[in-house]
């Protein structure tokens, strides 16, 4: 072929909001308008700012939302989502409306249609019952590092989210807008206009020289993840207000919370035409060496046959990492290969150990609602960063530089893989005796071990061609950035695999899959071995060639070594350099001038119309 045809996690748990027994109704709610606070019929800046006023006036001990005042009082409906207290949820609320109405969601000025966000709805008080005790947890687990926090509830919501979104593409380019929004607002919040950030933003700091990185970060982190997970609302919605919970109310809090939210907007914006909403159609072929459906479970549909094309997150072209063709069908390296995977990936293979066997499934996550791998490689960073100890920034920085590796590791192994269109292990054994090659012989009865992917899949292979290995080609972005980052592979660390915990509550599946096992972690001495195990796993599930793993990691490696050159040319302050030398534009051709990035402020007009009314941030 020609070159380029191309632990046991954590369970969340949300803190139980105040509550308050009104009388007959809440008198501080507007029923049926409640972003409109001050009763006058619409909804405008000067609502928020009537929630704002009213906090700073609890704040002096002058009002209060607990009937000590005579009455609520005309223009004082200050409790937007009716939760029996003031916050800046309340202010949020009514600019996040003003948002939707005012055109910042659906079709931006550039004529592109942007995400649509979901309503907030305030989850009802059963809901908060039910998830108190998860969400309070998590937040209490990651000792308040926002950047842990978040990244563990999208753990859950990988796991947790609709079907259709629970592909490796759609959960790497959300890891990679999730925690840019948060490295770029902990930036901004910490360093001002000084700050280097991933993205360009419009925004003007001003005199707000004591901004909450936590506040707009949390902010970014729900603004992304609404728009990204409709789906999981409710829960977002009572993380979010865990997240801000204690916070004091102030205009540095405010003007956090509008940072947060034109920063994830101003994402979501840039991301909107990114290509990832195109689904593709493959067209099988019969012709040896080709992709071909999987034969035990051949009603599975390919995926991914347009996700090589979606626009890169820091790297250039997917055309500078894209490996060389795979070996050729009669060549002796393709049958080496072949006769390993042959024996060692067998479902009845008797070379394969029990250890092999089980590091096999330790990294499959290929059942629906574990996830996808990106729910195990993000544990990783979790893991990792809470040994190390790290800082809330370096965390930003960590996260942002890895899931942006994976993102755009994910485009080029999809692009090598419908470029190449290489056919799987179990197509390729079956029809051994036809590939032209005199050391290969076929088995047309020939079972892999097979990926876990439920009771009626046995023997599964995943449906996109096999070149390069996904799995390999996310493991080399992710192990390589953490050898950047800290400058050393011999850091040593436990990981816990919830593939093996669903084992480990069904003794006769061990069985089945011949192997006993005592827990559900696996340690390693050093990032590489990791790395080495991630991708030689799925040889030991019969889904993968040697090659597809070798190479993958080699891609792999070369593009997170890259992402870190791209971040620490962002984190060069160096007005000496030349137009040729300063990094790639990251905003994907959106404007770059500050007339044209204005537009991609999603709540100007609200910060204006505030600043009118006099309240400046």
């Amino acid at each position: 072929m020609s070159k380029k045809r191309l632990k046991t996690r954590r369970r969340l748990r949300a803190e139980s909001l105040e509550t308050r027994q009104l009388l007959a109704a809440n008198i501080f709610h507007n029923e049926l308008m409640p972003e409109d606070v001050n009763e006058d019929g619409q909804i405008s800046a000067l609502d928020a700012l009537t929630v704002i006023n009213e906090m700073n006036r609890q704040s002096q001990g002058t009002g209060s939302l607990d009937g000590q005042s005579s009455a609520a009082g005309s223009g004082r409906m200050t409790d937007v989502n009716n939760d029996g207290r003031n916050t800046a949820l309340d202010a949020l609320m009514v600019i996040n409306r003003l948002n939707r109405e005012r055109g910042n969601f659906g079709n931006d000025d550039f004529g592109n249609e942007t995400p649509t966000e979901t309503p907030t709805e305030t989850p009802s008080d059963e809901t908060d019952n039910q998830n108190s005790d998860e969400i309070d947890d998590t937040v209490a687990d990651e000792s308040s590092d926002v950047v842990l926090a978040w990244n563990d509830l999208f753990g859950e919501i990988l796991g947790d989210t609709d079907g259709s979104l629970q592909t490796p593409g759609y959960a790497s380019r959300s890891m990679a807008m999730l925690n840019l929004a948060i490295y770029d607002a902990v930036g901004i919040a910490t360093d001002g206009d000084d700050a280097n950030t991933f993205y360009d933003y419009a925004i003007d700091i001003g005199n707000n020289t004591e901004l909450s990185a936590e506040v707009a970060a949390s902010q970014a982190a729900y603004t992304v993840l609404s728009s990204l997970y409709p789906d999981q609302q409710e829960t977002l919605n009572a993380f979010l207000q865990t997240s801000l919970a204690g916070t004091e109310t102030s205009r540095s809090t405010e003007a956090s919370l509008a940072i947060g939210s034109e920063i994830g907007e101003t994402i979501l914006a840039i991301r909107a035409n990114d290509g990832s909403d195109v689904i593709g159609v493959y067209e099988y072929t019969d012709e040896a060496g080709y992709f071909q459906p999987d034969p035990l479970n051949p009603d599975v549909p390919a995926w991914g046959p347009a996700w090589g094309e979606v626009d890169t997150f820091a790297i250039d072209s997917t055309d500078d990492f894209v490996p060389e063709s795979p070996p050729e069908l009669t060549s002796e390296a393709y049958a080496e290969a072949y006769n390993e995977v042959l024996e060692l990936g067998s479902i009845d293979s008797e070379v394969r150990t029990e250890d092999q066997t089980e590091a096999g499934l330790f990294w499959a996550y290929d059942r629906q609602g574990l996830g996808t791998p990106l729910a195990l490689y993000n544990d990783v960073l979790i893991q990792i960063a809470e040994q190390q100890g790290n800082t809330m920034e370096e965390n930003a920085a960590l996260f942002a530089q890895a899931s942006v590796a994976m993102a755009d590791a994910a485009i080029v192994a999809w692009d090598t893989k419908f470029s190449e269109e290489f056919w799987r292990p179990v197509t390729a054994i079956q029809a051994g005796d036809d590939d032209g090659n005199d050391l290969t012989e076929g088995d047309a009865d020939w079972v892999a071990l097979g990926a876990p992917n439920g009771e009626d899949l046995s023997g599964f292979t995943p449906q996109f061609p096999t070149y390069i290995s996904g799995h390999a080609t996310f493991g080399g972005a992710l192990f390589t950035t953490l050898q950047e980052f800290y400058g050393t592979d011999d850091i040593a660390f436990e990981l816990t695999s919830e593939e093996l915990e669903v084992l480990l509550e069904n003794p006769e599946l061990q069985e089945a899959y011949g192997i006993e096992l005592d827990d559900a972690t696996r340690s390693f001495d050093s990032f590489s071995e990791a790395m080495a195990e991630n991708g030689r796993s799925r040889v030991y599930l019969g889904i993968h060639f040697n090659f597809d793993d070798t190479v993958g990691q080699e891609v792999g490696s070369a593009i997170a070594t890259s992402v870190a050159s791209e971040f620490s040319a962002a984190a060069t302050d160096d007005t000496s350099e030349s137009d040729n030398d300063k990094p790639k534009d990251r905003n994907n051709g959106q404007p770059q001038d500050n007339q044209d990035r204005a537009k991609l402020n999603r709540i100007a007009s609200v910060d204006a119309a505030l600043a009118d009314e006099g309240f400046l941030f």
